[in-house]
This record gives structure tokens, C-alpha cells and sequence, in this order.
């Protein structure tokens, strides 16, 4: 990257420096020789005090390229923000249907806007949908309408999406492992209305490959590896505008993991699911096309940036070295940053504003493609209007004032950043290789071994914590005796009750033969699937799913056959 003369005068600038830092180091003691000499990210990897040419003198330009070019290092476009902002997407979803309908009628009034202007929803289930229930079920008490919205049927999707046009916008589907029944549902309200498959546009999670590190009841991995390049087969052939998978890389970093780890184990499962997708019929191609990914940014600041820089990368080579992809959009890592919801602190909320700021700020800088922003009291309870509205001016401030979407990975040829995404993309590449000895993602994830080391890097944090070695503003340093905040959001009471009627009432009025054989096809067709080689998913499980929805099958009912068909416990059960 430079020439001879530079390096050596780099390293000449370099030892007088180091010569210089030394002696200071020196004249105040050890005090803070410890601060001074032993820094490292947050992932722990060794950082210096200052970076000079020779720290990058082994690395290839085209490793760095162009914005949009391969290897995608610097974004997925020659023209990036130049084009059009990252997609406001705030994450929405409490109480009943009707009620995140008018949160998300709110935000878009307050300017929350997808790509080109369109509308966009990132909406969240509720705690009884991610355990595949039904709101009458004993243990569903207290659930209701908690951490997302009740919507349990075809019934209650069309009182979500009431006078709304299923063509002109794109809807992200937040579902833990109720990911079919949720597709079903929105695709048999859109027959109802006139709208084939094929012209919706959105998102669907397929987080199976999350129960390796969030921990709650799933199905077994290779179940749910199953269901999820099913539901890829069904929409590559049927869905072509439908994104299918998220990579939750999010929930690695939430879990206590590194970024390190974070991104490792998503290109780790990326190569297990395409894999699958081919020995299903499909090229990489025609699966990679509609993968996207959600990625965490959290307090290292310049660790987040590499991080994304790094994956784009690794994710690229791999893709095009390993399977053969062509296209470029088989190669794009298409991000929805989260602001980390983890480092949110219940002591002194308000200063959590300040922190997702940061992450967001970073965010925009790494080149994003979407962004939610977690709001300041996320830490306590669901946002309050107020919060939610705030969290997205952070998102409309960057975009609108700071003038930082006129240039492309504006930090690119920094020595520290361009060594940093070095660091992280070969520690990533060398988690990759452990995981692939074990036999890949999906074994990995069933020894129980990606748990373990997720849980020992919060352990490290928990300890770090503990100890006063990392600080946490509000709660281990600068605390004070700053009361609760009152004005907390609280969902209606009445909505558990409404909500029991509600599915009740659906269950007496609906055709019972016809739902009757519908939820029968269902249960054979899990039963079916239960027994498939990856050579054999072909989206007929979909189909009789989409079937069972059309019957008013509801969220519970249709989780019930899938459950009883592949299993269904604890992550440390399997």
C-alpha cells in the first residue's frame, strides 16, 4: 500500500513517538501505565495508542476497494446515502392490534420513512406469539400485548393493516419461531384483498438460529434449520420481493457476546444455510438475493464500525469464493442496525439519549442500510410516545443536519480503522474455522457450544462490570440518588380480556370443517417435514400453512401441529 521510503520514514515517526509516549508514561507512574499500556476493544483485541502507515503496510487496496465494489468493504452502492437515506425503521409493537396501528400512524406522521419515501413498518409479536400461544392459553396470562403486539390470526391482521395498501409499503415481521404462521396470515389477508403473493414487500426473521444464544423454548436446531430453508424455497419461487431471512447478530451481542462473535457466528450459519438452500435446488444465487441481517451497535465505538466494514467483507469472499455467487446482491451485507438495547441503563435514563446517539452516529458512519433506535427508557418499559418520537429525531438529525451522508465510508484509510477491520476480520475467520471443525453452525449450536461461549464473554462483562474495570455511567460510577422515572408506558389492561373475546369469538363464527381439514393438511405437512432431507423441502409446508390461515387457523393452533410434529424445549434441553 505505500512504498518503501514511506514505511521506513513511518517507522522512523513511529519509534520517536513511541520514545515520547514512553517517557510520559513514565513521569505519571503507575498510576496509569496500566491504562496506557494494556487497551483493547471491547471483543479484546490489542489496540495501540496511535497508528501510523507501517500498521497497514500488508494490506491490499483491493481489500479496501471502492464503495460498491467487491469485496464490499466500503458499502454495497457506488452511491450510497449520495442516493437516499438509511430507512427510519423504529421498532413498533404493544397491546392489541389497533394499538401499534396508531404508533405506527404516529411515527410516520413524525416523518419515519423507508427507501424513496415509501412506508415502512418494523413491527414486533408479543411474548404469547414467540412461544407459539394463543392469548387464552393458561400461560399467556399477563403476556398479552407485552414487548409487541397480540395478533393472532388473519382476524387480527387486517385490524393491524385496516384501510392500508398491502403493495405500498414494506413490512418487517419481528416473529421469534412463530415465523410461518405470521407469513401465513399477512399472505392469506392479502388474497383476501386482492393482492397476490408475489407484490408484497417485506420481512421475514427465520430466527431459528437464534436459540443457540437466546434462551427460550425452540425447536430442535435441525427442525428449525429445516423450517427456515423451507420458508426460503416457498418465497424464492412465490415471494420474489420478500426478504426471507435476518441474520440476528443483534441478539449475539444482547446475549453478552462479543462483536467478534457476533459476526462470526452469523457468516458461521451463512454458510450452513446456503448449503442447505443448494441441497434443496436452489442455487446460492436465488437464496442469498433476499438474506439481510441485523446488527448490533453498541458503546466501542470504532469497534461497531470495523465490525460492519469487516463482516461486508468476510461475508463477500465467502460467498463468491465458496459457493460460486455471481450476482452482487448475493454478496451485499443489507444491515438493519439496532441500537444496542443492552448497555441501557434503568439508573439515569436520560442518558441512555445519550448513548444511542453515539450508536446511531457510528451506525450512519459504517454505512447502514435501515436503522431503529432504542429509545431512552427501553431499560424500564415499552417507550412512551415521547421517547419514541425522540428516538427517531436522532435518526432525522444525523440524516438532516450533520451533512455526513454527502460522503461514502468517510473513515476509509484511516490507519486505525483499516487495522482494526483487519483484526476483526481474521479473529471472526478464525471463530468461523472453530466452528466449522465441530461440523458447522447447526452441530455447534446442538453441543451446546455457541451457548457456552456467548455466556463466558458476559461472564467477562458481568465481571469487568463488577469490578469498576468498565464503567457504566449512572450505575457503577457517577450514580446518584435520582428517583425512578414515573411517566412509564403501560398497556391497557382490558387488551388480555379483548383479546381472549376476540379469539373466542373467531373460533365459534369460522367454517369448522373447512378449518378442520386445513389444520389436518398442516399437521401431516409438518409431520412430513419432520422426516425431509434438506434434498427434499420443496414449500409445501407454507402452502398448507397459508391454507390453514385462509381457515382462520390461529397463531397458537397452527404453532401447536409444528410443536407436536419437530419437538418444541428449553435450548439446554437439546
Amino acid at each position: 500500500m505505500f512504498d518503501d521510503a514511506t514505511l521506513a520514514r513511518s517507522r522512523e515517526i513511529g519509534s520517536a513517538w513511541e520514545e515520547a509516549y514512553e517517557r510520559l508514561v513514565a513521569k505519571f507512574g503507575d498510576a496509569v501505565l496500566e491504562r496506557a499500556t494494556n487497551a483493547t476493544t471491547h471483543s479484546g483485541i490489542p489496540l495501540k495508542s496511535a497508528y501510523f502507515p507501517h500498521d497497514v503496510d500488508d494490506l491490499d487496496l483491493d481489500a479496501i476497494g471502492a464503495p460498491g465494489a467487491y469485496p464490499f468493504t466500503r458499502g454495497n452502492l457506488a452511491a450510497q446515502y449520495q442516493l437516499m437515506n438509511w430507512a427510519n425503521q423504529p421498532v413498533i409493537g404493544y397491546g392489541l392490534a389497533e394499538d401499534t396501528r396508531a404508533r405506527m400512524d404516529m411515527l410516520a406522521e413524525q416523518g419515519m420513512v423507508g427507501y424513496f419515501g415509501q412506508r415502512f413498518y418494523n413491527l414486533v409479536y408479543d411474548l404469547v406469539s414467540h412461544e407459539g400461544l394463543d392469548p387464552d392459553h393458561p400461560a399467556a396470562r399477563g403476556r398479552v400485548g407485552q414487548c409487541g403486539m397480540g395478533v393472532y390470526s388473519k382476524a387480527d391482521m387486517a385490524r393491524l393493516f385496516a384501510g392500508m395498501d398491502l403493495t405500498q409499503m414494506n413490512v418487517v415481521h419481528i416473529t421469534y419461531y412463530q415465523v410461518v404462521p405470521a407469513l401465513a396470515q399477512y399472505v392469506a389477508l392479502a388474497e383476501e384483498r386482492g393482492v397476490s403473493p408475489e407484490q408484497l414487500r417485506g420481512n421475514t426473521m427465520n430466527w431459528y438460529h437464534q436459540s443457540a444464544y437466546v434462551g427460550m423454548s425452540a425447536f430442535p436446531p435441525r427442525q428449525g434449520h429445516k423450517l427456515a430453508v423451507e420458508l426460503i424455497n416457498y418465497c424464492s419461487k412465490n415471494m420474489p420481493r420478500w426478504n426471507t431471512t435476518n441474520f440476528f447478530g443483534y441478539g449475539v451481542e444482547e446475549a453478552g457476546g462479543t462483536a467478534v462473535e457476533e459476526i462470526g457466528f452469523m457468516l458461521a450459519y451463512g454458510i450452513d444455510l446456503v448449503d442447505a438452500c443448494v441441497e434443496s435446488g436452489l442455487t446460492a444465487d436465488e437464496a442469498l438475493v433476499r438474506f439481510g441481517f441485523q446488527i448490533a451497535q453498541a458503546n466501542d465505538f470504532f469497534e461497531e464500525i470495523c465490525k460492519i466494514r469487516a463482516l461486508r467483507r468476510i461475508w463477500a469472499t465467502t460467498m463468491k469464493e465458496r459457493f460460486g455467487a455471481k450476482d452482487a446482491r448475493s454478496m451485499h451485507v443489507r444491515i438493519h442496525t439496532h441500537t444496542s438495547g443492552a448497555v441501557l441503563t434503568a439508573q439515569q435514563p436520560l442518558v441512555n439519549l445519550i448513548r444511542t446517539t453515539l450508536h446511531a452516529f457510528g451506525a450512519a458512519l459504517s454505512g447502514t442500510q435501515a436503522m431503529e433506535v432504542s429509545s431512552y427508557d427501553e431499560a424500564l418499559a415499552i417507550p412512551t410516545e415521547e421517547a419514541a418520537t425522540l428516538a427517531l429525531r436522532v435518526q432525522q438529525v444525523i440524516q438532516e443536519e450533520t451533512n455526513i451522508t454527502s460522503v461514502s465510508d468517510p473513515l476509509a484509510g484511516s490507519y486505525y480503522v483499516e487495522s482494526l477491520t483487519n483484526q476483526i476480520a481474521g479473529a471472526a475467520l478464525e471463530l468461523v474455522q472453530q466452528i466449522e471443525a465441530q461440523g458447522g453452525y447447526i452441530a455447534a449450536q446442538e453441543s451446546g457450544w455457541l451457548r457456552r461461549k456467548v455466556e463466558d464473554s458476559a461472564e467477562r462483562w458481568r465481571d469487568l462490570v463488577d469490578t469498576g474495570k468498565r464503567t457504566v455511567v449512572g450505575m457503577n460510577k457517577y450514580q446518584t440518588d435520582e428517583p425512578p422515572t414515573a411517566n412509564l408506558f403501560k398497556i391497557d389492561p382490558e387488551a388480555e380480556a379483548i383479546a381472549i373475546k376476540r379469539v373466542e369469538e373467531l373460533r365459534a363464527n369460522r367454517d369448522h370443517g373447512r378449518w378442520e381439514r386445513a389444520l389436518a393438511s398442516f399437521g401431516q405437512a409438518a409431520e412430513a417435514l419432520a422426516t425431509k432431507d434438506y434434498s427434499e423441502l420443496d414449500g409445501s409446508l407454507i402452502e398448507a400453512a397459508i391454507e390453514a390461515a385462509r381457515a382462520d387457523a390461529t397463531t397458537g393452533e397452527m404453532m401447536g401441529a409444528l410443536k407436536s410434529a419437530l419437538g418444541w424445549r428449553a435450548p439446554h434441553e437439546y
